[in-house]
């Protein structure tokens, strides 16, 4: 390795290098607590564990036995598979040996394997059966397999020299560990850790007396990332602290094993914090509405408690969460990504306590840590001991980009002196992460510098910061942000599990509204302008970082959706009778060829609300049954279409087989169900009248008095109905607006599609009766609500519908859906366009009581769609809307 910075002479490195460590700590440990577990994995026949004196015997036996094999000092020796204990005898044994480990992500592709293997110039590599596949043909380098296959056994290498003691301790200045940052470039770069910065940054690590040698430490990261490998491996097994190893994501496996072996530190990613905090939540979420009123008391008041004098109340009140844990739990510890801060306080507020770090691979690789006595939300602390952390070249909000200074700063990127040069300057290692500092000492990351997306009118956008943000949408699970020509825009993940918990099968459309509504107090720069939805998870690294570059790559080539994937058993479903009955449907409904089970309906095969009303009427026709009213909304992929008509046919005899697309004018011939006709009156009665006329009294005199109501176009509107009163959407005022505005014998025969979430409680369904509003669930029922709309206008009534089917989120008029085209145009009835102005100004979203400003309700000529098709009356009906505006 001549000739590379990892020669020089690094200045400040402490005087303990690794192999002192090893020596010192697991050889004290293992002298005062010989049976002491060191490392204990979870695997399918229980736990298998590593005493203190083990571990120390099998690192020196491995060591000699690699010596043996011809690995010296400076030698590559990689390390390519998933965490077991075995990883860590292999990492140490090398390091301990003089030779330079370079662990590899066991998810690499081959090729990627390949690559870094060639460019690491490794002479051997340690490997498992399962990334075995992995490596290439590799006639020059030594293969040690973990588990009983070709090449070295390594186990007999453990058993090989029992009595064996370690090598001398290498240098400090000597190389311990090259790290590749990325495998999948062309030109890898590689990072060289010395044996002084690992040792360095463990020392001070130490100081900040967050392990305790009665600890017990949880490892569910792949220890190839120095995050882990450090925090999982290097402090723990220097402080005598146990090491717990599982191989699972899942959040029953890790609750199981932090109960089994009294976990008290678990070293996660923000994802993984996430993910353990929703399935709380969610939990509370399934609880009665009262009780959820209360477990929000009851958490506020937690979070209050706790930041104002300290004490944690949390862990009592919510003592069921806490148990699922155990007993033992002290932290959670999280790095390798930013923890959102709702995340954070959210587990502060339920007692738990999460503490975020902040480093790099460059930097061994912590270089900040919120202290236990005074963590922030959103911050990644303060500098650890040892370690100075500065902003370089802030601007007047004194952001700037991190620079960081100390041993535990890399040797350099391997036989890359001009880019090590880039970085180091000056003794100080530029992060290229930008941030600023408070007025406390205390570290804030707002995004890369390279990330940085600068606009047209030179303002900066920190993605990470906006991403959040727009990331509290529930119907989001992933999102990135994409500078196009159009401005800002979106890669969207839905989250699926969600909507199908919400009864929402149009992604676009839930996730379109939302991330409208989130922008509203945003300056126009900051909002989305357009977006993808895509099904499968966006590129992004183990611990969760997004990768941009590749987003952008997908973003800009790819449609929505993802590529045609089917297993054995999905082809066999789809060759059963009820698949084979569905695809003859779906034909008729998309283009697509080639479907497949996991194709989307919305995303893969272009099917929107209204086709799914059609889908639906075509599969009760072809199947011969009676499809529940929530199928369409229940169904997201082909998949979940074919189990859920199977389950409905269990008892039916399959008939011969019909392409049947019901028409529009036969589905609205249908007849709604009783039930649906009981949410409606269709003539009052005397006290329905006097209440009536109540109630119009009131809105006449309150939108007069308070809102100066002008009425215009009157005479417009046509003597008796029925007809279809059709305004823009500003507000939740808009509809008593247009009740104030409409003369009383009118009014009286008038009737509004209603959302149920607002009228579909027991007081508001009766309120809906008396103000004629249809309550219905138009995302998961919307043929009912189509079929109450027609039978309403059937029985000569009028009714007031919005075509925008949502309220503006800036107050500008939005696209018109083609569901008030199909009415009108398979009844043929006369539309009336109506204008409403104000009712934005004073009552906007997220305001709960109208401020005065003059409103106005304007009616324009009625038309008749004549012979126009669906798309062509919503076209006409836009055009004069807007007219009228």
């Amino acid at each position: 390795m001549s000739g590379n910075p990892s020669t020089r002479a690094v200045s400040g490195l402490c005087s303990t290098n690794l192999c002192d460590m090893i020596l010192t700590s697991i050889g004290k440990a293992a002298a005062l607590y010989p049976q002491r577990t060191a490392i204990r994995m979870k695997g399918d026949k229980g736990y298998e564990e590593y005493s203190y004196r083990d571990l120390l015997a099998k690192i020196a036996s491995l060591a000699n036995a690699l010596a043996g094999q011809g690995i010296g000092k400076g030698d590559r020796v990689a390390l390519l598979s998933e965490n077991r204990p075995e990883w860590m005898i292999a990492y140490l044994a090398v390091v301990a040996l003089g030779a330079v480990i370079v662990p590899l992500d066991a998810q690499y592709t081959d090729k990627e394997t390949a690559l870094l293997l060639d460019s690491s110039e490794a002479k051997a590599v340690f490997v498992s059966a399962a990334a075995r596949a992995k490596l290439p043909s590799l006639s020059a380098v030594k293969i040690i397999s973990f588990d009983p296959r070709e090449g070295i056994d390594f186990q007999k290498m453990l058993r090989m020299h029992p009595e064996a003691a370690l090598p001398a301790a290498p240098a400090a200045d000597t190389p311990a560990a090259l790290l590749y940052t990325s495998g999948t470039t062309g030109d890898p770069k590689g990072v060289i850790l010395s044996h002084g910065n690992l040792a360095a940054n463990s020392a001070s690590l130490t100081k900040l007396h967050i392990l305790k040698p009665e600890d017990n430490i949880l490892c569910v990261i792949p220890l190839y990332h120095t995050y882990p490998s450090m925090l999982c491996m290097l402090l723990p097994l220097g402080t005598g602290t146990t090491v717990t190893i599982l191989n699972s994501l899942k959040g029953a496996d890790i609750a199981a094993c932090m109960r089994e072996t009294g976990v008290s530190i678990m070293a996660g990613v923000p994802r993984l914090y996430a993910l353990l905090r929703n399935a709380v939540f969610d939990e509370f979420g399934k609880r009665p509405a009262p009780l959820r009123l209360v477990i929000r008391f009851l958490l506020a008041i937690c979070g209050r408690l706790r930041r104002a004098v300290g004490v944690n109340i949390g862990k009592y009140l919510f003592g069921m969460v806490h148990k699922r844990f155990g007993p033992a739990l002290r932290i959670f510890a999280s790095g390798g990504a930013r923890l959102e801060p709702d995340i954070y306080t959210d587990m502060f507020k339920l007692g738990f306590t999460v503490i975020e770090g902040y480093g790099l691979t460059e930097t061994s690789p912590v270089c900040t840590f919120n202290p236990l006595a005074g963590p922030k939300a959103g911050s990644i602390g303060i500098p650890i001991p040892d370690v100075e952390v500065r902003i370089v070249n802030p601007d007047k909000n004194g952001h700037g980009e991190l620079a960081v200074r100390g041993p535990n700063v890399m040797c350099g990127y391997y036989k890359k002196p001009v880019e090590t040069a880039a970085v180091i300057r000056d003794g100080w290692f530029y992060t290229g992460d930008l941030g600023f500092r408070d007025a406390a000492g205390y570290f804030f990351i707002t995004g890369r510098a390279k990330e940085v997306i600068v606009l047209p009118n030179g303002v900066n956008i920190f993605p990470e910061e906006l991403e959040a943000f727009y990331k509290q949408i529930p119907a989001v699970k992933e999102l990135c942000l994409i500078q196009t020509s159009r401005g800002l825009e979106a890669a969207v993940v839905p989250d699926f599990e969600y909507l199908r918990k919400m009864n929402l099968s149009n992604s676009r459309e839930v996730i379109g509204f939302a991330l409208e509504d989130f922008a509203k107090n945003l300056p126009s720069y900051k909002r989305i302008a357009g977006f993808k939805v895509f099904k499968d998870s966006l590129p992004a690294t183990r611990l969760g970082k997004l990768k941009r570059g590749f987003v952008a790559e997908l973003y800009g080539k790819s449609s929505e959706g993802t590529g045609k994937e089917i297993t054995a058993a999905d082809a066999q479903l789809m060759e059963t009778p009820v698949a084979q009955r569905l695809l003859a449907c779906l034909t008729l409904f998309s283009a697509q060829k080639n479907i497949v089970p996991d194709d989307n309906l919305e995303l893969d095969l272009g099917l929107d609300s209204l086709a799914r009303v059609e889908l639906v009427a075509s599969l009760e026709k072809s199947f011969g049954l009676e499809l529940p009213d929530a199928f369409g909304s229940e169904i997201f992929t082909v998949k979940d279409a074919v189990t859920r008509l199977g389950a409905l046919l269990s008892s039916y005899q399959p008939q011969a087989a019909e392409q049947a697309r019901q028409s529009w004018a036969e589905i609205l011939r249908q007849e709604p169900e009783e039930g649906m006709r009981g949410r409606l009156k269709l003539e009052a009665g005397l006290p329905g009248k006097i209440g009536q006329y109540l109630l119009k009294g009131m809105l006449d005199l309150f939108f007069i008095a308070y809102h100066r109501l002008s009425v215009q176009g009157l005479d417009n509107l046509p003597d008796r109905g029925p007809f279809i009163i059709a305004p823009n959407h500003l507000s939740l005022a808009d509809g008593p607006a247009v009740m104030a505005a409409l003369p009383r014998r009118i009014a009286a025969q008038t009737f509004s599609l209603g959302t149920s979430e607002f009228f579909g409680g027991p007081l508001t369904a009766k309120l809906a009766k008396l103000m004629q509003v249809i309550p219905v669930d138009i995302e998961s029922r919307l043929q009912g609500a189509l079929l109450l709309a027609a039978y309403v206008l059937r029985k000569g009534k009028i009714l007031c519908i919005f075509p925008e089917g949502g309220r503006s989120r800036d107050g500008n008029i939005k696209e018109f859906k083609k569901g008030v085209g199909i009415i009108a145009g398979e009844l043929k009835i006369p539309l009336v366009p109506a204008a409403i102005k104000g009712t934005y100004e004073a009552l906007p979203t997220g305001r709960n009581f109208p401020r005065p400003a003059l409103v106005t309700v304007k009616f324009g000529k009625a038309f008749h769609p004549g012979d126009l098709d669906y798309d062509g009356i919503v076209r006409k009906l836009h055009e004069e809307v807007v007219k009228l505006l």
